[in-house]
Order: structure tokens, then sequence, then C-alpha cells
């Protein structure tokens, strides 16, 4: 039945943001938003019951990978200015549907955006904000979905200072470790941990023609109170460290290409290989470390042909957990998107993606592993525009859970399939 009413939904939720786009700019707001969605059957039935939400999106990449609905609808204002300097109020909600079966009244909403911005007021550029912002977004594999350096925190802080040739950022930032503990009655019960961070970055440096540096570092603080170390968890809590290093090339014109170094310590040393946002805790840490290097981009292969690509290499070491546990991870993944264009309206997509997994722990090593091939045909108005596509995956896993379990088809199979259509919009 949801199937059905879906072109409809997309129907009215176009025409409303039109609608609310031209009201929006005759009013001197600034209105703006994401919006994707993806449906279809798979060998097993369902996308929920052949896949689930998805596949390891972040190693193999979200084309033919996406089946859920998630959308992002923003608003902004500039409330005062002059010549030199302006305060913008800026508000973005965000809604989540992960089950393709759902009913119409369950659907997850939230806040992306909602924060004041003081812009220019020292005269260097800046922007200082208080609030929920999505913070340093371009540190991001847009084609797997993947933020490796936070993008959406609560906090406040300075962006874009321009200090020499490139451009500061401070930041005190908020987001809470989520852990659990066993009572009295061995249930297990959720618990969160107070956590704030530090966080300073410095980009936009030239280095050579083309070509920018940046820089960043994280301090990640562990606040927890007496009662959670000393009687519910009954362990301390690590702080975390984390710093970056990632070189910027622009390619031929309309291609780029970043190569990008991080390094975690204890509390964070985990982010690398569960391909974290080095921008949260992990609370069961109590020691080690580990680093990770990222290559990804568009490279522009003729007038009608492009290819993008993401390769990542994580590991951690000499980790130490607080309930005794001690060993090694790695982590590598690449995945790959050849795009012809047919037309400007239309393209043809090949997307592959395989990853690798291996741990050590107290001795024992565990390996997993997985794939995706996609081809997938887009429709949109103008390349680089919103696209509305048709797609067929297959999806190939072993030892999906690092203990032999099945993948797919409602732990049934270590291979799907999977057709249908994705909307893919941003405005």
């Amino acid at each position: 039945m949801k199937t059905k009413w879906l072109p409809i939904a997309v129907a009215v939720v176009s025409a409303l943001s039109a609608q609310a786009a031209v009201s929006a700019e005759a009013a001197g707001f600034d209105y703006y938003g994401y919006f994707r969605s993806g449906m279809g059957t798979g060998d097993g039935g369902s996308m929920q019951d052949a896949v689930g939400g998805s596949f390891e999106k972040k190693k193999l990449g979200r084309l033919g990978n996406e089946f859920d609905t998630y959308a992002e609808v923003g608003f902004g204002k500039e409330l005062k200015s002059d010549d030199t300097k302006s305060v913008y109020i800026q508000t973005m909600f965000n809604m989540y549907d992960g089950d393709t079966n759902s009913k119409m009244d369950d659907s997850n909403f939230g806040w992306e955006n909602l924060n004041m911005q003081l812009r220019n007021f020292m005269g260097l550029g800046e922007t200082s904000w208080v609030g929920i912002r999505q913070y340093n977004k371009s540190y991001s594999i847009g084609s797997n979905d993947y933020d490796y350096w936070n993008q959406t925190n609560i906090g406040g802080g300075i962006e874009g200072m321009k200090l020499g040739q490139g451009k500061l950022s401070v930041a005190a930032l908020h987001r809470d470790i989520a852990d659990s503990y066993i009572n009295d009655d061995a249930q297990n019960v959720e618990d969160m941990i107070d956590a704030n961070q530090l966080e300073l970055t410095y980009d936009s440096l030239p280095v050579w023609n083309g070509a920018t540096l940046a820089m960043g570092y994280k301090f990640l603080n562990a606040d927890a109170t007496t009662e959670q170390t000393d009687v519910l968890h009954k362990h301390d809590f690590a702080d975390g460290h984390a710093v970056m290093l990632e070189l910027n090339q622009s390619l031929l014109g309309t291609g780029w290409n970043k190569t990008t170094l991080q390094y975690y310590a204890d509390g964070s040393a985990l982010q690398g290989v569960t391909f974290g946002a080095a921008d949260t805790l992990n609370g069961t840490v109590e020691s080690g470390n580990g680093f990770a290097i990222r290559n990804h981009g568009i490279i522009p292969l003729a007038a009608d042909w492009e290819l993008s690509h993401a390769i990542n290499y994580a590991e951690a070491n000499d980790i130490k957990l607080w309930d005794g546990k001690e060993g090694d991870a790695s982590a590598f993944a690449v995945s790959a998107k050849v795009t012809y264009h047919w037309t400007d309206i239309t393209r043809t997509y090949v997307e592959a993606g395989y990853f690798d997994d291996e741990k050590t722990e107290n001795g024992d090593v565990e390996s997993r592993s997985g794939s995706k091939t996609t081809i997938a045909q887009a429709f949109s108005f103008g390349r680089g525009g919103p696209e509305l596509r048709v797609f067929a995956s297959y999806l190939d896993s072993d030892n999906s859970d690092w203990d032999g379990s099945h993948a797919f088809d409602n732990g049934t199979a270590d291979d799907t399939w999977t057709i249908g259509l994705q909307a893919n919009v941003w405005w």
C-alpha cells in the first residue's frame, strides 16, 4: 500500500517545496534542503528483508544501496546588516524513515541546524555561531555518505577566520557517549555519558597551483559522574584525541582529489576502523591508537565520461578495553563509480565496491568482507542536478557480523540482488 502512495508523496513534496521556495524568496528567506528516497524489491522479498537499511555503504558506496527516506529542509534569514557585518539565523529540521514497510506515523524528526551567526564582526571574514550546526561539511565522501571529520554538532565557535594565507576555525562542541550497563535485575540499561570537545582547524592554505592544505586537531573530554564511573559502569572513561591532515588538489578543470591522513588516540582509537566521524568517544576503550589513510575524488576522463573513487585504509593498534579485552584491528575499503553522460538529462552509472576487515581479540583472529556492484540509469534537468534513478544491485558478504552469520535475506543468504528506484534531490 505504501509503495502505491510513493509517487503521490513525491509529487506533493515537490509541489510544496516549489511553493515554499517562491514564498521564502519573496519574504527574504534563504530556502535550502536535501531529500533522498529508495524503494524496490530484492531476491528475498522487500529491500528491508533482502538487505536491511543498507549494506556497509560507508565502504561500498551509496548508489543502489540506500533503501530509506531522509530529508533536510531549512530556512535562513538575515536579521540585521550593514555594509560590513550581519546577524543571521539558520534553522533546518531533518526526517528519517529507515523502514520501507513502515507506517506513516513513525518517522523520526530532529534538528540539523538551529543556530545564530554573527558574520564578519571582527572584520576577518569569520562567522561566530552558537547552536546546532552542520559544521565543517567539506570533510565528507559524498558517494559513500561518510563524514570522516564531524559534520553536525551542538556548540559554538568561530569559523573561517582569515589568518595568514589560510583560515582558522575554533569550536567548543558537545556530543554525549552512548553507553550501557547491567542493572541489579540483570537488565541492559542505556546510559549517556557527558562529553565535550575542543576542535581546531586551519584550512584553505595554498601549497602549490590548484592545491590547498587543511589541518585539524580535536580533543574529546569524557565528563562522567562519580556514580557512572564508580557504581553503574564500574570503570572510568578515557579522553580522546584526533588529528587530521588533508591535501585537496584540483584536476583537469572540473575534477578534484583529496588525500587525508588521520591519527586517533585513547578514547578515539577505534574511530578509523569503525568508520567514525572523529567526533564521538568510544566509551569501551581504555587506551590505544589508530590511523586512517583516505583518498577520494572525481576525475574527468573525457567530455562525457568521469570516474569517482574512494579508498580507505585504517588500523587500530594496542587496543585495551575496560572489560580487559585487548587486540588490534584493520579495515580496507575501495569503491569506484564510472559515469557516462548520454545527454545533459540522462546518464548511466556503474559502481563497484569491496571491503575487508580483520580484528584480533585476546589472540583470536576474525575477518569479514563484502562487495557491491550497481548499475543505474539516472535522469535529471542538467548535469549535476537532482536525479531520479532506476538501479539494479548485487551484494555479497562473508561473515558480516564476525561470527560467520549470513548477511542477507533475513539471515539466510551470503549474497542477494535488488532492483528499485531512487530520488536524490538538493536545493
